[in-house]
């Protein structure tokens, strides 16, 4: 019951007072490093050193792929289709295709599954969404960047992304970890650091949550904007989840897997993504846009899909 409570004061508390200039400017790039440097890494070291291996942990780093995967196609379609500028086009699929696994996505679900789903979670958001992001979303962005401007030092940096990840440092590390037996004293350290993680990453979230601003942009229509935004929500909020949810059950995944896969698999839009996204001149108020608005409006589809799962598979 208390995350019903903390989600949305937190969430509020970072938008009220990034409004209210208590704190300063760069808190939310400071508090975003904190957990992306302290708390995931030390979330990760707690729980993956006593994880138990099954094959259907498969499924859930596969997921991502999948979503992103399909995403590209699906744009790159209707993109042709609705004459999208190839700017448009890479800031959908950029946003769009990849969820909100962990700031997000970790403390929805562990509201309503409970700390033993906290492993599951990790394994999407590091071996899925993030090595997504950073090998062929890295890939694309670079492949459109706005005036050609690629380099081959932006290329090294792509290939060395994961390696310079903490989070994913700490995963690969935990994974040796598991050959030793942990002090419960160094153990416990791990624990208190990673539960700094939900609160912290929620009041980051909404201290950068950020609406359209359409005079930002120079646009000849304003469906210009509406129309991704809306088709990109679409289906990151409604057919990604139903498209996994459909594969899953056909290939007889775990169900406790398979609820896991596909509420992540409905998250909003990736915050770091759509950071990516408009550092690179990808739509840079419509890369804003997809976060904020999805982050609100994914409330109302995570609890439908969280009730059809639970009473009707």
């Amino acid at each position: 019951m208390s995350h019903f409570i903390l989600i949305p004061v937190c969430l509020f508390s970072g938008w009220i007072l990034k409004r209210t200039r208590l704190f300063p400017e760069n808190s939310g790039l400071v508090l975003g490093n904190f957990v992306i440097y302290i708390s995931l890494p030390s979330l990760i070291l707690a729980n993956v050193p006593y994880l138990k291996l099954e094959s259907s942990l498969i499924f859930l780093a596969w997921m991502p792929w999948l979503v992103f995967g399909f995403s590209i196609g699906l744009f790159h379609f209707i993109g042709i289709l609705l004459r999208w500028s190839s700017e448009t086009r890479i800031a959908v699929t950029l946003c769009c295709g990849l969820g909100n696994t962990s700031f997000i996505g970790l403390p929805v679900l562990k509201m309503f599954y409970g700390e033993e789903i906290t492993n599951a979670i990790l394994i999407i958001d590091q071996f899925g969404t993030f090595l997504c992001l950073a090998i062929p979303g890295f890939i694309l962005a670079v492949r459109y960047l706005p005036n050609n401007q690629t380099s081959n030092p932006l290329t090294i940096s792509i290939l060395k992304k994961p390696f310079t990840f903490p989070p994913f440092l700490a995963l690969l590390f935990s994974f040796f970890l598991r050959l030793f037996i942990i002090p419960e004293s160094i153990h416990s350290v791990f624990k208190i650091l990673g539960e700094t993680l939900v609160p912290i990453a929620l009041f980051t979230v909404g201290f950068q949550l950020q609406f359209p601003d359409q005079n930002s942009e120079r646009m000849n229509k304003p469906e210009s904007f509406v129309k991704p935004l809306a088709i990109g929500l679409i289906y990151k909020l409604l057919l990604a989840p139903a498209l996994v949810f459909l594969l899953y059950v056909f290939l007889n995944v775990n169900p406790k897997y398979l609820r896991v896969a596909v509420l992540e698999a409905g998250m909003a839009p990736m915050i770091t993504a759509s950071i990516v996204s408009i550092q690179m001149g990808f739509r840079p108020s419509l890369s804003a846009a997809f976060p904020g608005i999805g982050i609100l409006l994914s409330v109302p589809t995570l609890w439908l899909f969280y009730f059809i799962l639970e009473n009707f598979f």
